[in-house]
């Protein structure tokens, strides 16, 4: 089977993989969006992990055939790569930041959908599910799973294209041809310095401009609200969200009470207001959110304390010298300097109903500090 990628042409599958793709398990993920309500910024934003899914496996079956794995390793890694994603839940990763204490995170999903139902049925024709879910814990998943892995690179290039920013440049070419295995390490030689920066500049500009932009922020807030009201009033079982898609869980969710209201307000884009925002490292414990309860009760409306993010996971491969093998912070003093404007640009944010951001704003002042 081949298909016309958006960034790497023509790609191809082959019969085995295609059964796996034609699984109801995997086209589920055509009707989860990769960015969520990202979409209500960027409008481009409306590609699902679907199609990332496959660029994964594209890319991590070049990899693998880059670093010499035999024939069976590489068709292995290749299936990884494709059901890495397969236990998204609605709304991604910013539905996963309530569901997860509930029902677990993705991988775990993942798992579960690999070892029981349609999916494990034709994966366990050629493999004990084992052999597939195993790899993240082997070096071979690095491969998917380092911060210049093919799922980070085929994320960070595909978002990029779809939301139409200028961030999201890669040398994947030069990357892919620089990695090599240590031992049980997955490194990048020196040759690939350069383009190693090139990808984690785009990785903290687009966390910066794209997803933690503040009206995402916002949207992704209201979401979590939405959800955490819903599975209150009992109109979805968080068990339920293992197969809703994104449109069944709007529908399931708007029919809660106390949910719809912002429901409602993500579908208009009638969207909370930034009423005060404080940097990460300041007030940000109880006392924030006490705060914000005190804020709400005096403007006798609902107030969200968003708390700042974590750009991402800290920056952990190290590259291979003549010295042996480096950490890339010790050898770029640019990376150095991204992890720290990550951690400046970390904030809080005070978000109220639209028609209450100005008296909100000068409370805040007060309460905040």
């Amino acid at each position: 089977m081949i298909i016309k990628d958006e960034i790497y042409g023509m790609v191809g599958f082959d019969d085995f993989e295609r059964r796996i793709i034609d699984t109801p398990d995997f086209q589920r993920l055509r009707r989860i969006k990769q960015m969520s309500f990202t979409n209500l910024v960027y409008p481009g934003a409306n590609h699902t992990r679907f199609e990332h899914s496959l660029g994964t496996a594209h890319l991590s079956s070049l990899i693998a055939g880059r670093l010499g794995l035999d024939e069976e390793a590489c068709r292995k890694v290749k299936l990884y790569g494709l059901l890495h994603d397969v236990g998204h839940t609605a709304f991604s990763h910013e539905g996963e930041d309530v569901l997860a204490p509930l029902i677990g995170d993705h991988e775990k999903l993942g798992e579960g959908r690999m070892v029981s139902g349609p999916l494990a049925d034709v994966l366990k024709e050629n493999y004990r599910p084992e052999e597939i879910t195993g790899l993240g814990k082997q070096k071979e998943g690095q491969i998917i799973s380092s911060d210049i892995g093919s799922d980070r690179m085929d994320y960070l290039k595909r978002d990029a294209l779809n939301t139409g920013v200028a961030y999201g440049v890669i040398d994947i070419d030069r990357i892919v041809h620089t990695l090599v295995m240590e031992g049980d390490e997955l490194a990048i030689g020196e040759g690939g310095l350069e383009a190693a920066e090139s990808l984690l500049i785009a990785r903290f500009m687009m966390f910066s401009a794209v997803y933690l932009h503040h009206t995402v922020r916002i949207a992704t807030a209201m979401l979590s609200k939405a959800i955490t009201l819903s599975l209150e009033d009992g109109a979805v079982n968080a068990g339920d969200f293992r197969e809703l898609t994104d449109d069944d869980a709007i529908a399931a969710m708007s029919r809660s009470k106390r949910a719809k209201p912002y429901m409602d307000g993500l579908l208009g884009r009638k969207l909370y207001k930034e009423a005060f925002s404080f940097p990460g490292s300041g007030k940000h414990g109880k006392d924030a959110e006490h705060s914000a309860k005190e804020l709400g009760e005096r403007l006798g409306c609902e107030v969200i304390l968003d708390r700042p993010h974590q750009f991402s996971k800290s920056i952990g491969f190290r590259v291979k010298t003549r010295a042996g093998l480096r950490p890339i912070t010790e050898l770029s003093g640019l990376v150095l300097s991204l992890e720290k404007a990550e951690e400046s640009r970390m904030r809080a944010l005070v978000l109220v109903p639209p028609g209450k951001r100005d008296e909100a704003g000068k409370l805040a002042l007060k309460l905040f500090g």
